[in-house]
């Protein structure tokens, strides 16, 4: 609806804003009270305007300070109407996007339909590959069952030839034994004995291959123990051999030690030499050192005696050591498991080993100290006499040396024993894996002698059974072949129910897609019947309400015909009226001059209305293309029936307040007020008048295109705005007078001169020029009219109201005037109250 309103108002030219006046005069606040108790509020007339269709462009502007009173009744029949032709449209737009929708589906359900045509083709094709792969299957099984079948009968053709063969033999054999039973008996009996001898050869070869069998087995298992056996002898010697660079490493580190420990010992008996050489100077002391060394000597003895000793306690330990070999003999026959203790065993020599070898380097360290020593005291024995003042010295150095002594030998004991120990160790290992080659070779040589043994059998048997595997053989080409057929007809019965399995699937899959296919198809041609038969019925209804819209804008036509005759005739009756007002009016010149001005200004309006007829006639025009405003314009025409109902009532209350005012203005000439108190009383209603004029024309923006039925609304809203502006002037002023400084009226002359001010404003406002300039002014602000007829304030749209700057220049050039003349009025108020 927006769009083809935007389309059909975007001809009209740009115009500029225009200044809202901010002066706001009495009249207007009792109308708006008014219009607050009317049983219409603005509320209602704002939303009736809302719903109607409005230009984007154009968001005119009506002032909320003029007086108006708009008595309008709800349309809702019409806007139903709208929502109902703007539902259709939308409902229109749905179903064309449906039916693409629908085409889409069916073109891709046509697409599918060909795929699975196309599917179904290279199935049937497949099923056909499969069909003849079936076929050529069952003849290559025919084929094969007959293959058999003549194998058949040839083995069985050629067993009955063998056995007539050798049927043909026994009787020959029988005839000649029968021939020879007289002489050949022992033959016969050396014939059952060999029989017999074959039967045992028979058996015996059968336990020999089992034997054989078992030996094979038993070497395997021995050549993969022997292998394994091999492999950890390997190892251990690697080992061993590893073990050997550790201890020549070892031993070449303690003798560099031990090298280290004499030159130590040498520098000693350098010092001791030394301290000999100082104590040959006590050659006095001779005697009493030689009762040490005979002491010394005792203590040697008591020394040699500990050895023995010693050596004793190491035989004991030697004995236990022996017991415990002989208990770890037997731990060695309760775990024969040679291959899970060679390890630990290895790990325990390579220690004892160490342990070993540095107890000997120590022994030999420990020998060559005593052997050391044993000189030194031999040494000191001749020379005791010039070294006596060192042999306390001497004393404490060989305690000290035969405790190390002492330690030494107990750590020769434990290394003897641990030196043992890895030796049964290594024995027992070394022991093991002989016994372990020994076996191999044991194996070794059965293995061949079994050998030996089936050759020799193969060899007898050979000639024992070449007859036999000759037949044998023969049967058994047959069996195989038989097996072999048979194993491909299984093959090929698999994989022809394998085949049929799959074309069933196949089957099943191709007809389950097609029924989905055609049930979809289906239900896609009963959317699109549906579409089809909701588009019919969508145009049926749309013709419909094409028909009764041209029906409403005949009827519109003809009603604004009626409507255009009647403004003619109240223009007629304004114009009498005006002229009445006039008559009553000829005494006062400060008037005329503003009629003269209201004159020029009508006769302007006169001609702008010229030019909104002309332009009313091309809206005409483009009306009957809007179809959209139609249903806004039957509620506009039906609030102009009420308006006019209501202009025609206020019409015939203004006629009888203006026959009252003639009334009392022919008794006001027999007054007694003054002409200056007249002009007194009427200053502040021409300054009313004047701020009303000057508020009006300064509201006046552009007014763009409207239709020539809306200026026919405006024209008619005028007439009842004004007739509605004037009742109110005439309430307000007549309040005013009664209420000025809390005083009842004084006199009934003030209320004439009042309705005569009145019915000459009356008279400017009825008149022709003064309609014409309404609208024009209406015609130049479309926008405002049309919100004017509603009943909205100017004040909401005003940033989007412009105006033209020749409209600006003559609202500018008619205000200052209009203010002279209030001002010289208020000047004159004044001078009378002083």
């Amino acid at each position: 609806m927006s769009s083809k309103t935007k389309s059909g108002l975007s001809e009209t030219p740009p115009s500029k804003p225009s200044p809202a006046t901010p002066r706001v005069s009495q009249l207007s606040r009792g109308v708006s009270k008014s219009e607050s108790d009317s049983p219409y509020p603005l509320q209602s007339s704002r939303l009736s305007v809302d719903r109607s269709p409005r230009s984007i462009n154009s968001k005119p502007t009506i002032d909320r300070r003029t007086p108006k009173v708009t008595k309008a009744t709800p349309p809702e029949k019409p806007q139903t109407r709208v929502v109902k032709a703007s539902e259709l449209q939308g409902q229109l737009s749905h179903l064309q996007e449906d039916l693409k929708k629908t085409k889409e589906q069916l073109e891709l359900i046509e697409k599918e339909k060909a795929q699975a045509i196309d599917e179904l083709k290279q199935a049937k094709k497949a099923a056909d590959d499969a069909n003849e792969k079936l076929q050529e299957a069952l003849v290559a099984q025919k084929r094969a069952e007959e293959n058999s079948e003549i194998e058949k009968f040839r083995a069985v053709e050629l067993e009955q030839a063998g056995i007539e063969a050798a049927q043909k033999k026994e009787e020959e054999w029988q005839k000649e034994l029968e021939d020879v039973r007289s002489q050949h008996a022992l033959d016969v009996t050396a014939l059952l004995s060999t029989t017999q001898e074959l039967q045992r050869v028979k058996q015996e070869l059968a336990m020999t291959t089992d034997t054989k069998n078992q030996a094979l087995s038993h070497a395997d298992d021995a050549t993969k123990i022997a292998e394994i056996h091999a492999e950890k002898v390997e190892i251990l010697s690697a080992e061993l051999s590893q073990l050997e660079v550790l201890l020549d490493s070892k031993l070449e580190t303690e003798a560099n030690e031990s090298h280290k420990i004499v030159l130590q010992l040498n520098e000693e008996i350098d010092s001791l030499k030394q301290q000999l050489e100082k104590g040959k100077g006590f050659e006095d002391k001779l005697m009493e050192r030689e009762a040490f060394i005979e002491q010394l000597n005792v203590d040697l003895e008591a020394a040699k005696m500990a050895e023995s000793y010693a050596r004793s306690l190491v035989e004991e330990w030697r004995n236990r050591v022996e017991e415990l070999q002989m208990q770890a003999a037997e731990a060695n026959k309760l775990e024969r498991s040679a291959s899970e203790s060679l390890g630990s065993f290895m790990k325990q020599l390579e220690a004892n080993n160490d342990l070993l070898r540095d107890a000997e380097t120590e022994m030999a360290a420990l020998k060559e100290k005593v052997g050391l020593l044993e000189m030194t005291i031999r040494r000191q024995k001749g020379d005791l006499e010039e070294s006596e003042h060192s042999l306390g010295m001497v004393k404490e150095e060989a305690l000290f040396i035969e405790k190390k002594v002492e330690s030494l030998m107990s750590e020769l004991e434990t290394v003897k024993v641990e030196k043992a120990e890895a030796l049964n160790n290594e024995k027992l290992a070394a022991s093991s894996v002989q016994s372990l080659l020994e076996e191999k070779n044991k194996i070794v040589t059965e293995l061949e002698n079994a050998r030996d043994e089936e050759e020799k059998i193969k060899k007898a048997m050979e000639s024992l059974a070449s007859a036999l595997h000759e037949v044998s053989a023969e049967a058994r080409e047959a069996k195989e072949r038989l097996v072999s057929n048979q194993v491909e007809h299984e093959n090929y019965e698999t994989q022809i129910e394998d085949l049929r399995l799959v074309l069933k699937a196949t089957n099943e899959k191709y007809e389950t897609v097609l029924d989905d296919s055609k049930h979809e198809i289906e239900l896609l041609e009963k959317t699109v019947e549906e579409s089809k038969n909701e588009f019919k019925n969508s145009k049926v209804v749309w013709d419909k309400k094409e028909e009764n819209l041209a029906n409403y804008v005949r009827k519109l036509e003809e009603e604004n015909f009626s409507l255009e005759k009647e403004i003619d005739r109240l223009v007629n009756l304004q114009k009498q009226t005006e002229e009445e007002a006039c008559g009553m009016r000829d005494g006062e010149d400060h008037l005329k001059d503003c009629l003269k001005e209201v004159e020029a200004e009508v006769i302007s309006l006169q001609e702008a209305f010229g030019e909104a007829k002309v332009e009313s006639m091309k809206l005409k025009e483009s009306l009957l293309a809007k179809e959209n405003k139609l249903e806004h314009i039957i509620q506009e025409n039906k609030e102009l029936q009420t308006k006019e109902v209501s202009s025609l009532k206020k019409i015939e209350e203004l006629s009888k307040l203006l026959e009252e005012a003639m009334a009392k203005s022919q008794t006001a000439e027999n007054g007694e007020l003054t002409d200056s108190e007249k002009d007194y009383d009427l200053l502040p209603k021409m300054i009313e008048f004047s701020e009303e004029n000057g508020h009006v024309r300064e509201e006046k923006p552009k007014v763009e295109e409207l239709p020539p039925q809306q200026t026919n609304e405006l024209k008619t809203d005028n007439a009842q705005e004004q007739t509605n502006g004037v009742t109110q002037g005439v309430q307000m002023d007549a309040h005013k007078t009664q209420n000025v400084n809390g005083k009842p009226k004084e006199d009934d002359s003030l209320e004439v001169e009042f309705k005569m001010w009145e019915s000459c404003k009356i008279e400017k406002e009825f008149s022709p020029e003064r309609e014409m300039e309404k609208v024009d002014s209406q015609v130049d602000d479309g926008g405002e009219s049309f919100d004017q007829i509603n009943g909205l304030s100017s004040t909401e749209n005003v940033d989007d109201v412009v105006s033209s700057p020749t409209k600006q220049q003559q609202q500018k050039k008619k205000k200052p005037l209009l203010r002279k003349f209030g001002n010289l009025l208020k000047k004159k108020g004044t001078s009378n109250q002083k």
